[in-house]
């Protein structure tokens, strides 16, 4: 008899396909629309940035309860009322007249983003897979790399053809039929809830993590796991790199210009850094089965220092090329690496709750780059200063992921 396909692999599709329409909020695609609204509207960068920090800022808020609720009701409410927000949001952004306007719109999308979607995602997928947990996360997080790979070039065609309000009604029907109908269709709290088992086997055919016996869904309450140091050793090394890369992605494409690029090539880098962190992405995910996750991890951040560093000396295309392969690569690994780290560390038992605290911290980091080389150009005409500091904070979050060793009461790895 043909065996069935495990269902857990349709909640995958479902959270992958919110995620590759999400896109929609990204700060790789807010850059596109940077020139054009910044054209008409005569705004600065600053007001500009200022609003993915708000909206970073109250997704933040909402992080943890989110984390709570998909650990206690499961991921589908999260997931389909934050894709219904985003969509809403990217049809009244085609509307906007005002810097207002603006702000109440990207303010709901990104705080829909960062505290609904983000948050019910991967745990949504991490819940139904144990051995197959790597691959099946990285799914997601190569789906919402796909987003930006694809939907970067389209938008900008459609800015150019019929303008930049009609890019953001494409991307609200987008989310509308990838996102908020399959997960309305598909997602479900655990595999326990359907009598299935993780990984669709039996609890005795579980294999146990490298080293040592498994760790038990229950084995952790979310107060023992802040009273541990390495989890605040990775938070903040995840705010570190956040602020990193959401600082350098949002002013990447007026820098390159700037620098002698054209807009088609800046946007280019945008396509290519997307596919350099789906390929990141895909690869961490098979090794992290094999490889420890924290030493992954700390490679990436130092990979993203480096690619800061060729940013800041970019002279032609090829280094801005270089600049996208690796920044790319190191963001799209580090965060697929952490919902994976965490399961690791303290099981899936609480996996929601500690990503939905974890992803806060995320969300400040996100909140706090972008506004930060906003400032700092604003009030010098000069990115570069401020690149040096970020290209800093990526190596301190390399040096705290290197301390932050598996908490000794469950050390079996």
């Amino acid at each position: 008899m043909k065996k069935r396909v495990y269902y857990g692999w349709y909640v995958a599709g479902a959270a992958s396909g919110i995620e590759f329409a999400n896109a929609a909020t990204a700060i790789a695609i807010l850059t596109i629309f940077i020139i054009p609204m910044t054209d008409e509207f005569g705004w600065t960068r600053t007001q500009l940035s200022a609003a993915t920090s708000l909206g970073a800022v109250l997704g933040a808020g909402l992080a943890p309860f989110t984390g709570r609720l998909v650990d206690r009701v499961g991921a589908r409410l999260p997931l389909v009322l934050g894709g219904v927000l985003v969509a809403a949001a990217c049809m009244y952004l085609a509307s906007v007249q005002s810097l207002l306007g603006f702000y109440v719109g990207f303010t709901i999308a990104r705080a829909a983003d960062q505290g609904l979607i983000k948050i019910g995602a991967s745990p949504a997928v991490g819940k139904w897979f144990s051995r197959r947990r790597g691959r099946a996360i990285a799914l997601v997080f190569f789906s919402g790399s796909a987003g930006i790979i694809l939907l970067a070039p389209i938008v900008q065609l459609v800015i150019g053809e019929w303008g930049w309000r009609a890019a953001w009604r494409l991307l609200g029907i987008l989310m509308l039929c990838l996102g908020v109908l399959p997960c309305l269709a598909f997602i479900r709290r655990q595999p326990e809830d359907m009598g299935l088992g993780v990984d669709g086997e039996t609890a005795n055919e579980l294999p146990a993590p490298e080293g040592g016996k498994p760790v038990e869904q229950g084995a952790w309450t979310l107060s023992e796991v802040t009273r541990t140091t390495a989890f605040w050793l990775i938070v903040i090394s995840l705010f570190l790199g956040s602020a990193a890369t959401a600082g350098v992605t949002l002013h990447m494409v007026p820098f390159l210009t700037e620098h002698g690029l054209g807009t088609g090539q800046a946007v280019g880098v945008i396509s290519l850094m997307s596919a350099s962190s789906g390929a990141g992405i895909l690869a961490v995910g098979f090794l992290a089965e094999r490889v420890s996750p924290r030493f992954l991890m700390a490679l990436l951040y130092l990979i993203m220092a480096g690619g800061i560093l060729v940013l800041i000396t970019v002279a032609a295309p090829p280094q801005a090329y270089l600049f996208g392969v690796l920044h790319g690569m190191a963001s799209g690994g580090v965060n697929t690496l952490a919902p994976i780290l965490w399961a690791r560390y303290y099981g899936s038992g609480i996996l929601g709750s500690i990503h939905g605290l974890s992803r806060a911290f995320q969300v400040a980091g996100f909140a706090l780059g972008p506004l930060v080389l906003g400032i700092a150009y604003d009030a010098s005409g000069d990115y570069r200063p401020s690149l040096v500091f970020v290209a800093i904070a990526a190596v301190c979050a390399f040096l705290l992921v290197v301390l932050a060793r598996l908490p000794k009461s469950i050390r079996e790895i």
